[in-house]
């Protein structure tokens, strides 16, 4: 029913390249049919975030991560200090600290630190993934909000995203005792005031 927001992960061994991430981002090599290769996935309520992360596990081991480690914890934190519909993107509310490095996992299945530039964000902007960047003096940062919708609309914003699936939950907690009754004007106006 569109009520909740998805945080989509990508592959953890997706490097940092332009073409490869282009590739991957439009499904290039899957020439338009779902792979593991490629992400074929679009909708209105669903995020994706690059790159993956190096954080720590329960018993203080050091691990690789995928982005949505970072990026649910982040979510929750912004929600907990601003609303729903404001972004988890930027200084304020999108700062990430549950990771120590970003990166993508080599072929020979080591962790690979990568320092996102403009030229990046602006690639992954453009394929609407969100890049997760490291500022000097805020740490490392969401620093998109762009959804996987296919067109552009205004819910290609996770803000937007999210204050439609706010309001959905709302009116629907809201609708819910007026099932079965009549579909009157006594009615009518009884939701519209509560909607008001």
């Amino acid at each position: 029913n569109n009520t909740l927001f998805v945080v989509a992960d990508k592959p953890m061994r997706l490097g940092a390249t332009g073409n490869e991430l282009v590739a991957w981002a439009t499904n290039n090599n899957g020439e338009g049919l779902p792979t593991e290769d490629g992400n074929s996935a679009t909708s209105n309520y669903a995020g994706a975030f690059y790159p993956s992360c190096l954080t720590t596990d329960l018993g203080g081991n050091t691990v690789v991560a995928p982005p949505s480690h970072m990026m649910v914890r982040t979510i929750l934190r912004s929600d907990a200090v601003s609303y729903p519909w404001l972004a988890p993107a930027g200084t304020r509310r999108g700062g990430i600290t549950n990771a120590t490095n970003v990166g993508y996992i080599t072929a020979e299945g080591e962790f690979q630190a990568v320092a996102l530039n403009e030229g990046h964000r602006d690639t992954l902007y453009n394929v609407k993934v969100n890049a997760i960047r490291f500022f000097t003096g805020a740490g490392l940062v969401n620093f998109g909000q762009k959804t996987r919708a296919r067109n552009a609309s205004a819910l290609d914003r996770i803000n937007v995203a999210r204050l439609v699936i706010y309001l959905r939950s709302q009116l629907n907690k809201l609708a819910k005792p007026y099932i079965f009754e009549p579909n009157d004007k006594i009615t009518r106006d009884e939701i519209k005031q509560q909607v008001e």
